[in-house]
């Protein structure tokens, strides 16, 4: 059976190696000369001591490699669409299911082999991908934040790419016709990726809301946090508008520089709320863990269609 699968999918397979090849070259030689440049900008800079605006002038060039290698996040997507979709649906929408069930191969084993073999693959090439792009990414990571880029390193790729190839078989189960499978599965991880992030995510722990000192410098969250929001707040902790509420005492202010050191002096705080970074692999666990068990209801599901259903 296995024998059987790889001939199959060989084509698929060798693609997809090239691929990963081709990035993989890519970001190792742009990764090795960014590294480079991180760590003589922060001997340059520590001499100095001029390495706090560090990030706004290292990579300023690089921002062609940098969009590719954000791009990396639609992969898993490619995965379910090229893996996961034509696994069922094309079999079933040209009948070559109903052969294999003839040679003496019960449609379990013939699912399973399938289904092993799909994820297995979208397991190995997203380990991989993740592990270059966060390898790539440690002088951005170092000088940002690891939230900034959470969908493309770390566990989350791999995660993605399970439930991508499971939505695919699924959706193949369902509609036995490869077209509007990979409408549906080109929808609905898209609906799911992007509620997750933003209507889930943000809530996986509660954020930390703190207190900072209104400053032209930074809007106070420490180093690599994921800044969720930042408001000004009254004496009395009231959220307020600047542009429509500024205190009678700083009205004189309005037009100069002084108006932040005028609302400091009046009581007004800025209330920041984020994540911290230390939280970065907790998050990625909790998302992964929520993606790997969202797969695993969609293969029960993909099972109960082709178990039940007549040939």
């Amino acid at each position: 059976m296995s024998l059987v699968i790889w001939r199959l999918h060989r084509n698929q397979v060798r693609f997809a190696t090239a691929m990963l090849v081709v990035l993989a070259v890519l970001l190792l030689v742009t990764g090795v000369h960014m590294a480079d440049d991180y760590r003589r900008a922060l001997v340059t800079c520590g001499a100095t001591r001029s390495c706090g605006n560090l990030s706004d002038t290292l990579f300023q060039g690089d921002g062609l490699i940098v969009d590719l290698v954000l791009a990396t996040a639609v992969v898993p997507l490619l995965f379910g669409l090229f893996w996961g979709t034509p696994l069922v649906s094309k079999e079933m929408e040209d009948g070559t299911h109903a052969f294999a069930w003839t040679q003496s191969i019960t449609r379990r084993r013939w699912l399973s082999s399938n289904v092993l073999w799909a994820l297995a693959a979208a397991v190995v090439w997203g380990a991989v991908m993740s592990a270059l792009v966060y390898w790539w990414r440690y002088p951005g990571n170092a000088l940002g934040s690891r939230f900034g880029a959470f969908d493309v390193q770390g566990l989350v790729p791999i995660a993605y790419s399970v439930f991508a190839v499971a939505l695919g078989i699924a959706a193949g189960s369902l509609l036995r016709r490869l077209l509007p499978a990979l409408a549906i599965t080109l929808g609905t991880f898209t609906v799911v990726r992007v509620a997750v992030e933003v209507y889930v995510r943000p809530h996986f722990m509660t954020p930390v809301r703190q207190l900072f000192a209104l400053s032209n410098n930074g809007f106070g969250a420490p180093g690599g946090a994921w800044l969720l929001s930042r408001v000004v707040v009254s004496p009395s902790g009231r959220v307020t508008s600047l542009l429509s509420e500024v205190p009678a005492a700083c009205h004189s202010a309005v037009f100069g520089n002084s108006l932040l050191p005028c609302l400091q002096q009046q009581g007004y705080r800025r209330l920041v709320t984020y994540q911290p970074d230390g939280r970065f692999w907790a998050f990625q666990g909790i998302e992964s863990g929520l993606f790997v068990v969202l797969a695993a209801a969609l293969l029960a599901v993909a099972y109960r269609q082709v178990l039940r259903r007549d040939a």
